[in-house]
């Protein structure tokens, strides 16, 4: 067998850039297999980057979902978009740009603007095919983008249906660089099991509760236990910033906070492939969004 050296192996991190609900978490979930990255129709599901590793023989290709880009609010949002510019001109070997054809183009103009000093090769995916009624239109979009950018390929896909995910992730590779692998063989994520099983209580936030309320929320798991057999069990706080959110987030008789017990424990389980008990609880964190103190307690900012 061939040994494995940086002459023959490739490797390297694939940055994933775009606005807020561009389809770049279903994307990475469809490059790792598996439901990783959180996913809701509500911009901003993801606020931290999110790695999927994908690996072959000779090739092991770390995805990056980056938060969507957006004009920072309050210092979460501001970290937020610190983590996306720092993936795309710092750690990418390459840049996904993916683009939603039923954004306004005016929305993508900052974005693009930073993505004209990339120093490595970038490729446009045009994401939500199903959605195009006007290829005429599309082809427009492409020239104006072509004009502005220099695309190594551009791609159609449909990441909802894993239509194009394939021949995507084939190109991917034809730019990634010679090198070592960065991770140990077999690995999924760079993540801990904690971190997705906040996400995942999140992601359900988002997905059954409307208004400001998944905007103003923080998971925070309190307990994790292991090795428990039918006894394993997590218990998480769900912070909000203002008492009158903490009602709507139980609900009436506490049978909205139930619901989202069951979806979330399932998700969480599904994921571990093991049987969780999920406990949760709901603390009133005022402006958690704005306070290093917190941000730094809930891991967005690292001393």
């Amino acid at each position: 067998m061939q040994e494995k050296t940086e002459l023959n192996f490739k490797s390297g991190f694939a940055v994933m850039a775009g606005l807020a609900n561009a389809g770049k978490s279903t994307l990475l979930n469809q490059f790792a297999g598996v439901a990783l990255s959180p996913v809701s129709h509500k911009p901003q599901t993801t606020r931290q980057n999110i790695l999927a590793i994908s690996e072959g023989d000779n090739y092991q290709i770390v995805f990056v979902d980056t938060p969507g880009f957006l004009h920072a609010e309050y210092k979460l949002q501001q970290i937020m978009l610190n983590s996306l510019n720092q993936a795309i001109s710092e750690d990418a070997d390459l840049v996904i740009f993916v683009y939603d054809p039923t954004a306004p183009m005016a929305r993508y103009i900052p974005l693009i603007k930073k993505l004209k000093d990339l120093y490595c090769p970038l490729l446009l995916v045009i994401n939500k095919i199903d959605l195009i009624k006007d290829k005429e239109e599309t082809e427009r979009i492409v020239k104006t983008l072509s004009a502005e950018l220099k695309f190594k390929d551009i791609f159609y896909v449909n990441a909802k249906k894993g239509e194009g995910v394939k021949e995507l992730q084939r190109a991917v590779l034809n730019y990634i660089p010679f090198g070592p692998a960065y991770f140990p063989k077999g690995q999924l994520t760079d993540r801990w099991e904690r971190f997705y099983i906040a996400e995942f209580v999140r992601e359900q936030i988002f997905l059954q509760y409307g208004q400001e309320i998944p905007y103003s929320t923080f998971v925070e798991v309190e307990k994790f236990t292991e090795d428990l057999g039918d006894k394993n069990y997590i218990s998480a706080i769900i912070h909000v910033e203002r008492e009158g959110q903490k009602p709507i987030i139980i609900g009436k008789g506490g049978s909205a906070i139930a619901k989202l017990r069951q979806a979330a424990q399932k998700r969480i389980n599904d994921f571990l492939g093991l049987k969780y008990r999920l406990e949760l609880r709901v603390a009133v964190t005022p402006q958690w969004r704005q306070s290093v103190k917190y941000l730094k307690k809930f891991g967005y900012i690292n001393d």
